[in-house]
């Protein structure tokens, strides 16, 4: 088996055979210490970057033992959403002598990458990946060196990881259903990040479900934002300067939507008879905004207890080409219950003057 092809663990021998050394060369260039030359340092050095090979952290002895921990990769640890489907995860974890390890990436591509380095590190027994942002041609390499890996809120290969989601075109539909059903008839989408997979399900729900309501929902109408209250506010004041037209708009999550809400307060717009809002995941404090939050929920912590059983199952070789969907919910509040649509006309075509 050729090292620099395989995707198997490099090993030290695989970097002193490239490197034409002992594999004692290699040890001491590894852990930094005397009697190697420099040439020689150099050209193992070399091989260690090329063949890619990273230190184990863990003795080597354990190589083929259980260390009876999980690698749990999260977008963002201050995101509400997350903390229920950590929690459904740890409660099956804990009930089978299982420990977390848990980890953040920050909404950063590079720290989803360290994130998998590290669990393979530390020889974990298996991946939960929730709604990881990297694409399928660097994310599948890197699930494939796990010992078994789940991905979360995201379709996988089944040959690299197993898949646990919401129906999130289904959800995005039933928002604009539930929308047009109240007078809205052009809608806007602040779609969350670019790279966010569940967000390109819910644009692909929204556009069918416009076809099969005869309405129009251009790419004009769908705004790119960072998946927090602040992106949420500044996305919502752009595309008001954009589309001063529109009578509702669909945020990617609940945070964008208390952004959106925040903003339209301020330039004076009236939440729901000027424009009707609506969130998605029903996070504990979606009731709680002023006016509540029309949302989609999401059964978070069966999410987290679903990933877990199916990262077992696939830890003993089982459940292979299972893929769970499970179905969201729509809840409506006040953010859209009270549109009216003669008055959003009215407050529309100000706006547009105004500008």
């Amino acid at each position: 088996m050729n090292p620099e092809t395989s995707n198997e663990r490099i090993t030290l021998a695989d970097v002193a055979a490239r490197a034409g050394v002992s594999l004692m060369t290699v040890s001491r260039v590894v852990n930094d210490r005397p009697g190697v030359g420099i040439q020689t340092r150099e050209r193992v050095r070399e091989a260690i970057d090329h063949l890619g090979y990273r230190p184990n952290i863990v003795a080597q002895g354990l190589k083929a033992a259980s260390s009876r921990t999980i690698g749990l990769m999260i977008p963002d640890v201050t995101n509400p959403y997350f903390p229920e489907i950590v929690r459904g995860a740890e409660d099956i974890a804990i009930e089978h002598g299982y420990t977390l390890l848990l980890t953040s990436a920050i909404e950063d591509t590079h720290r989803e990458t360290q994130a998998m380095q590290t669990f393979e590190d530390h020889l974990v027994d298996g991946v939960i990946a929730c709604s990881p942002r990297l694409e399928n041609s660097e994310l599948y390499p890197l699930l494939k060196r796990q010992r078994a890996a789940v991905l979360v809120n995201r379709r996988s290969d089944p040959s690299f990881a197993g898949s646990v989601r919401v129906d999130h075109e289904l959800g995005a539909r039933l928002l604009l259903r539930h929308l047009h059903s109240i007078g809205c008839r052009r809608p806007a989408f602040l779609s969350g990040p670019a790279h966010s997979h569940a967000g390109r399900e819910r644009l692909l729900g929204l556009e069918r479900e416009a076809n099969d309501l005869d309405i129009e929902l251009p790419r004009s109408r769908v705004h790119a934002c960072p998946p927090t209250v602040e992106g949420g506010a500044k996305a919502a004041r752009e595309m008001l300067q954009r589309q001063p037209h529109i009578d509702s708009l669909i945020c990617f999550n609940d945070l964008v939507a208390a952004g959106a809400l925040q903003s339209l307060k301020d330039l004076g717009v009236r939440v729901p008879t000027e424009i009707a809002v609506t969130g998605y995941d029903d996070i504990l404090f979606a009731k709680m905004f002023t006016p509540g939050l029309t949302t989609i929920r999401a059964p978070t912590y069966e999410i987290g207890k679903q990933a877990v059983t199916m990262l077992f199952d696939r830890m003993q070789g089982r459940g292979r080409g299972i893929d769970i969907v499970l179905q969201p919910e729509l809840f409506e509040r006040g953010s859209t219950i009270g549109f009216d649509a003669k008055r959003a006309e009215r407050a529309a075509a100000r706006r547009a003057d105004e500008q």
